[in-house]
């Protein structure tokens, strides 16, 4: 696991927060041991006395019980879509990240899809198999969200789970069925954004297959909270997922009026609301509450999303020598030498009849790009392994910026992929390409030789952020 540069960190998260870092209550050194240990007993509590209820997922950042909502699979998976159908809200919550007060476009990824069957080629194109309708709140674009439900159902053949959000102010029965008959099948309620009322809630219950709450874990609404989970149990609910509270510069004065403490990381997220996750989830284990819960941790969110975009965009730009990673990168590898050496390679990789596609001969002959699946046939001796990194980012249009693709979506619209270079080329010879290929490569192959002492830890610290993801619950600092 690479090394976390701390100190780089906290600096990057007093510049971004400059005007108000002073006074926003951080996570102190001191404060950081105690708070890992309340975690670490919380976290023991529920697995020592329920050993068959808990579990976790996606690298141990997301915690669950019982099961977690298709809907969560695909997000987990990279297989899912938010198409934020509008920016206006009813409610008021002080935690919303952003002010929710223009209707707007509807938008995911960064790209706007004023028409629907844009949008539903853009799901089937990039084999998109989960979509949700976020907002703002939906339901206020109601008819909005009707057609481009109907639209999917009718331009995208591949399996397709769609589900909604809502604060449920303006959910009707008639609606409902509306949703229904065109394929929803899931709706989320957000119960804290009306007091905890589940009146919304009880007109999906038999109307939509699926009804899940989805709410912020509240540190002052614990007990409040505490008390409706056999309540929603008893009433059908299928899901409860738990939101850890980020704080961005729209929601960081309410929050800061809070007295909440901050942690430093990629995001700021809020202390107290990850305790109180864990804290409702050994309650309902105690109170043998069977209603399914999952923690949506900010490390969770900021991995495996962010990693799901990446994935759909390399598949559709990486060459067929290259691979892509668990964190959605494009990895190249490449071995490089003398011609005899590279040619003998190349000879023996064409005598085993392969793919010739996953490989590539440079024009000089002294350098062999490869896909990973070809890695038990190369002969690494007396040539050195080059490993370079990049990422991708989709667009609406050409940046000129970076190497790119246009993808046409149908006749009238298309989108850009570009590609960007992360990490130039980390190189390896002699006993590191075997460590590398057993840390990275031959584990995800066949792994038939002894195990190799680890990479460095400078070499670990390069390479491990494109390869694979942090596990568990963010570090404490």
């Amino acid at each position: 696991m690479a090394r976390i540069d701390i100190p780089r960190i906290i600096r990057e998260t007093r510049q971004k927060y400059s005007d108000s870092y002073e006074s926003m209550n951080w996570l102190t050194p001191e404060k950081a041991g105690t708070a890992s240990r309340v975690r670490a007993d919380l976290i023991r509590s529920i697995f020592d006395n329920h050993p068959a209820g808990p579990g976790w997922q996606f690298s141990k950042t997301k915690l669950f019980t019982h099961i977690i909502s298709p809907g969560c699979t695909l997000c987990g998976n990279g297989d899912w879509s938010c198409l934020f159908i509008n920016g206006i809200c009813n409610a008021q919550c002080f935690y919303c990240p952003s002010a929710q007060k223009e209707k707007g476009q509807p938008t995911t990824s960064t790209l706007e899809f004023p028409n629907p069957r844009d949008y539903a080629d853009y799901v089937r194109i990039f084999n998109i198999k989960g979509v949700s309708f976020s907002g703002g709140e939906p339901f206020m674009t109601f008819d909005r969200v009707l057609l481009f439900l109907k639209t999917l159902r009718s331009r995208v053949s591949h399996p397709l789970y769609i589900w909604i959000y809502t604060n449920g102010l303006l959910v009707t029965e008639d609606k409902l069925k509306a949703l229904r008959d065109n394929g929803l099948e899931e709706i989320r309620f957000d119960i804290s954004a009306n007091h905890y009322s589940l009146d919304a809630l009880k007109k999906a219950l038999g109307i939509i297959p699926c009804v899940t709450v989805e709410i912020p874990a509240i540190p002052e609404d614990l007990e409040k909270t505490q008390q409706i989970l056999r309540e929603l149990h008893d009433a059908g609910v299928n899901h409860l997922n738990l939101h850890q509270i980020r704080c961005t510069p729209f929601n960081k004065t309410r929050l800061i009026q809070r007295s909440y403490t901050f942690l430093h990381g990629p995001g700021v997220a809020v202390l107290e609301t990850e305790l109180t996750a864990l804290e409702l989830i050994r309650y309902a284990l105690e109170h043998n509450v069977a209603l399914p819960i999952n923690y949506c941790s900010f490390t969770y969110r900021h991995q495996f999303q962010r990693a799901g975009a990446h994935k759909r965009n390399s598949r559709q730009i990486k060459a067929t020598h290259e691979d892509i990673t668990p964190t959605g990168h494009i990895r190249t590898m490449s071995v490089c030498g003398g011609k005899k050496q590279i040619g003998s390679i190349h000879q023996y990789l064409l005598s085993q009849a392969n793919d010739t596609s996953l490989w590539r001969l440079s024009k000089n002959f002294d350098q062999l790009f490869f896909n990973a699946a070809l890695w038990p046939f190369i002969e690494f001796s007396n040539v050195r392994l080059k490993v370079s990194y990049s990422g991708t980012s989709l667009k609406p249009a050409v940046s000129f910026r970076h190497p790119f693709k246009e993808l046409a979506l149908n006749k009238k619209k298309k989108v850009v992929i570009e590609r960007h270079v992360e990490q130039p080329g980390i190189w390896l010879a002699g006993e590191q390409v075997h460590q590398f290929g057993h840390g990275f490569i031959r584990s995800k192959i066949d792994l038939s030789t002894d195990i190799p002492e680890s990479l460095p830890q400078d070499l670990l610290n390069e390479i491990t952020p494109f390869e694979s993801f942090d596990p568990g619950l963010a570090q404490y600092y």
